[in-house]
């Protein structure tokens, strides 16, 4: 039997530590031998490697009177010492993405791989890893082919896309929330939906407090809970800094909410939304023929349901990069294959409900300022510079030439109105951290520190700042006790 390929036979040629110690980790010949087993599978062999930002991915061949060939995934072997938050996190977010893909495969015809074999426990059940066993799906990613399709390709496939938009769309369930399957469920027992915080580390991919944890019955209540915390994280985070620019724009990104989300689209429910309906996440075949076919949709991680309005947004690979230039050779392209996708979903949803007025349909068509409300809020540090423009130019009309601009109108008008105390106190803040750095040095007193961390270790140094200066004051203050 072939043992694993080495580290330097993967398929990529970024060399990353996680992927050695994953390697060093996982007892390959024991995760091997359960897929043998399953198969009854008289020898195996190790192909393919490829590995990602999360994740290594092995293909196994398993031989016997008919070979198979199945995919082997297992997260990166985390650093000793991880926390065991993190690994809770990471165990029910494997447990949710296999509810998640059996719910859909066993409700709709959306090719989902099948989930041969898994362990989501943090050793895997000794295999040194927790790990999943699933189906190896044919075909090639949509991402390697999209660009080099005609017109008419692309058409084939977006009325796929559209067929599998609509399938998901009628899987709906009562409460926004991660996927589980167990006891508890109504009713799509024994499917139940919990918080999205069981699956999903408030340090890295959402903006989700502690204290937020249920599962929402409204797209308002969601998003105002999550616009929320992003203005809480400003508030608390980064002691000393300049913020009350963002602090106002994330006050503006709530007050739009009522007006972003049609709750009447949830009356039914809240559907399935996937993650990340990328073209990476979406196999083809028959690339070189007329009609091509989508045979698989990978990487159900992360999913969840969501309301309506957040389901109905164009997929990634149809819409323009924020990083693009005005200029970029693949906007037009981007415009016609959206006018197509508008077209298709209006055929298929018309010859699902003739007289149901094209609700979804709609819903797409006027995505935009949705997509930018939402990349703004969920991802404010990546996408806060990149979208600044659009956003305020989409709701406002603002153009970048403005002479005075809504954008500084508004920020004038709040900092030196609802916001005033607040825009005075981030002021004095930076007066503060200023006599901190005097007296401590900037490698202790860094930006990054929150409110409760520099008061800490102000506290800690208390002897070393005067009496009657700018730290001790503030600490006499009520913002310290915040």
């Amino acid at each position: 039997m072939a043992t694993p390929p080495s580290p330097a036979s993967s398929a990529h040629d970024h060399y990353s530590p996680h992927l050695e110690r994953t390697i060093q980790a996982v007892n390959w010949t024991a995760l091997a031998a359960i897929a043998v087993d399953i198969y009854q599978a008289s020898t195996f062999t190790w192909g393919s490697q490829l590995h990602g930002a999360s994740n290594l991915v092995r293909f196994l061949k398993l031989h016997s009177n008919e070979d198979v060939e199945v995919v082997i995934r297992v997260p990166y072997a985390q650093e000793e010492g991880i926390d065991e938050k993190e690994m809770e996190l990471s165990r029910l977010a494997m447990e949710s993405e296999v509810a998640t893909m059996e719910y859909v495969s066993s409700h709709s015809r959306v090719p989902v791989p099948r989930v041969i074999a898994y362990n989501s426990s943090s050793d895997g059940g000794g295999i040194g890893s927790p790990y999943m066993i699933v189906s190896k799906a044919v075909g090639t990613p949509l991402c390697s082919v999209w660009n080099e399709m005609q017109d008419e390709q692309r058409e084939v496939v977006l009325r796929q896309v559209v067929d599998i938009i609509l399938q998901l769309s009628s899987l709906r369930f009562d409460r926004i929330g991660a996927i589980f399957k167990g006891e508890g469920g109504t009713d799509h027992s024994p499917w139940t939906i919990l918080p999205l915080t069981k699956i999903s580390s408030s340090e890295i991919w959402t903006i989700w407090p502690a204290g937020v944890d249920k599962t929402f019955t409204s797209a308002f209540d969601y998003w105002i809970a999550y616009a929320t915390c992003n203005i809480e994280r400003i508030d608390r985070n980064n002691f000393g800094s300049v913020k009350d620019y963002d602090y106002v724009c994330a006050w503006l990104h709530r007050s739009l909410i009522p007006s972003l989300y049609n709750t009447s689209l949830d009356t039914k429910g809240f559907p399935i939304n996937h993650s990340d309906f990328h073209s990476q996440n979406i196999l083809i075949d028959d690339v070189d023929t007329p009609s091509p076919r989508i045979t698989a949709i990978l990487d159900w991680e992360g999913t969840s349901t969501a309301p309506t309005t957040s389901f109905a947004q164009y997929p990634l690979f149809i819409v323009d990069h924020p990083f693009w230039d005005d200029d970029h050779l693949l906007k037009p392209r981007n415009m016609r294959d959206q006018a197509t996708f508008n077209r298709l979903m209006r055929e298929a949803e018309c010859r699902l409900d003739p007289d149901g007025g094209l609700p979804l349909s709609q819903a797409f068509e006027a995505s935009h300022g949705v997509y930018l409300f939402e990349q703004l809020v969920s991802f404010p540090y990546w996408m806060g510079g990149q979208l600044f423009h659009p956003f305020f130019e989409h709701f406002f009309g603002e153009k970048e030439t403005d002479k005075d601009p809504f954008s500084w109108t508004y920020y004038s008008t709040m900092i030196n109105g609802p916001l005033k105390d607040k825009a005075d106190q981030f002021k004095n803040e930076t007066i503060v951290r200023r006599e901190a750095v005097e007296i401590l040095g900037e490698d202790l007193v860094a930006f990054k520190l929150t409110r409760s961390q520099f008061k800490a270790l102000a506290l800690q140094n208390l002897d070393k700042f005067p009496s009657g200066g700018e730290v001790r004051k503030w600490l006499d203050s009520k913002y310290a006790n915040e």
